[in-house]
Formats: C-alpha cells, structure tokens, sequence
C-alpha cells in the first residue's frame, strides 16, 4: 500500500497503517536507546562507589564521559563558537536557554570545566543519572515549595562560592520553540547576585532537532544533526552587583536571545 507522499506503509495494529520512515525511525532510535542505557549501566560502575563515597569531582568525569559518549552514540555534532571566551579562572554561573533533554549531553561534551547542576527536582528521580547528580553535588529544585525553593537558593550560593560553577535554565522547562525562551524565572539571578561570581550566558541551537518534544511518541526518537553553542562575554560580578534582579534577568534574556533571533 503506498501513502498520500508515495512512501509505502505497512499495517499496523487496529488497522492503522505506519509509514516506512516510521518504521524505520523507530528502529534507530531503539538501536540508539539500547547502546546508551548499556554505557550507562557500564560506567555507573564507576559513578556509584564516587557518589558514595563523596568524590563529587570524579563523579562529575564519569557524567563527563557518558555526555561524550551519548553525543558519539546519537551522531551528532557540536559546533562551539567563541570558545575563547569560556571562564576557566573560577567558578561562573552559566546561564542558557532549554531546548531538550539533549543539552544535558551537549554541555556534558563540550564544557571542560567542572561544574554542577541547578534543575527541577523532578530530574533526580531519573534511575541512574538522577543518583549519579546527586552524587555529583548538583542541586534539586523544588519549584512546589517556596520554602525549599529558598533553601536550594543558599546551598547553590554556598556551593559557588567554594568554587564550583553552575549551570541553570532560567526557562524552568524545556521549550520547543527555536525562534524565542520562555519567560525566565527569577530564582537564578537572585542567585547570580548571592553567588558573587560572573555569569556566562550560552546560546544552544539545535538540541531540539535531536531529540524533539514528542509527547505523541512512547518511546523518544533520535535523528541526526548539528548543535551549535554560542559562548557569549561574561557578565562581571561588579555589573551584577548594580543590577536589580529583573533588570539582570532581562539582561541576560536580551543577550541568549540574539542569536535565536538570527538563526
């Protein structure tokens, strides 16, 4: 039987008819679920005992290798441009746009510093990777309860100011739109302005292509393409200090934003 484009279908389940491409799709991206969920079982054996017993940094090289290891295994590229303008002196805060869980992996491959991360909660409760973040020092946040919120805000200043950096998405959730953010939530800059270190924001284009909101779709797919991540100047702890919480929010929004705005 062959489709309304041509492509030939084959039936489905209560007579529903599915294209070859979606076949095929779906055969790659379980190909491609199989091997990372293998490498993340195998290098869990490492991650587990340094999580434990409380090597944060160690822990963090093993998320580093699996980041690697997920951007070779899914065959995508990542083109980083203004490399030279990454802070490696001390810790920074980076703050980027949240386009799919595929930035997890993207920063993971390509952000050769150690850092942690600031992200719901919800993230923690992932089986494996959720115990190697909390292992690792990253910090949950429960967006449900203002008074944790609070809390999460201390300990990730605290955690900054003894030289870690950390990465957040001020959008809170990831979002299928490449052209604009989501409105940014404060939290992050009340932080920037706790932490006393600079913020570096970073633009990610691309993620989403990879692995696309498809909430229709039981098993997530995977398809090839390039990420490209724009490293942006940073913003000095001096400037920070001068700015009022949503005028640093819109601040860093206008600067993530201009390169959405052009491609």
């Amino acid at each position: 039987m062959i489709g309304v484009s041509g492509v030939p279908k084959i039936p489905a389940y209560h007579g529903i008819f599915l294209s070859e491409e979606f076949i095929l799709d779906l055969i790659h991206s379980l190909f491609i679920w199989f091997f990372c969920l293998l490498y993340t079982l195998v290098l869990s054996i490492f991650s587990t005992p340094c999580s434990l017993l409380g090597f944060q940094n160690a822990a963090h090289i093993v998320a580093t290798i699996w980041g690697k290891g997920l951007v070779f295994f899914t065959g995508a590229k990542i083109e980083v441009e203004n490399a030279e303008l990454l802070h490696r002196d001390g810790p920074i805060l980076v703050v980027s746009n949240h386009q799919s869980m595929y930035d997890i992996a993207v920063f993971y491959a390509f952000l050769n510093i150690q850092f942690r991360w600031m992200a719901k909660s919800s993230l923690f409760k992932l089986p494996i990777i959720g115990r190697a973040m909390k292992g690792s020092g990253y910090i949950p946040v429960d967006r449900e309860d203002p008074k944790n919120a609070r809390a999460s805000l201390f300990s990730a200043a605290e955690r900054v100011r003894g030289g870690a950096s950390l990465i957040i998405f001020p959008e809170g959730t990831r979002n299928p739109d490449k052209t604009r953010m989501l409105p940014f939530k404060k939290g992050g800059f009340v932080l920037a302005k706790m932490a006393g270190v600079p913020i570096q924001p970073i633009t990610i284009l691309g993620a989403g292509d990879i692995t696309p909101i498809q909430k229709e779709n039981k098993i997530q797919r995977f398809y090839p393409g390039t990420v490209k991540v724009y490293i942006h100047n940073l913003i000095q702890p001096e400037e920070i200090e001068k700015l009022e919480v949503e005028e640093l929010s819109a601040k860093v929004r206008e600067i993530i934003s201009s390169k959405l705005e052009k491609a």
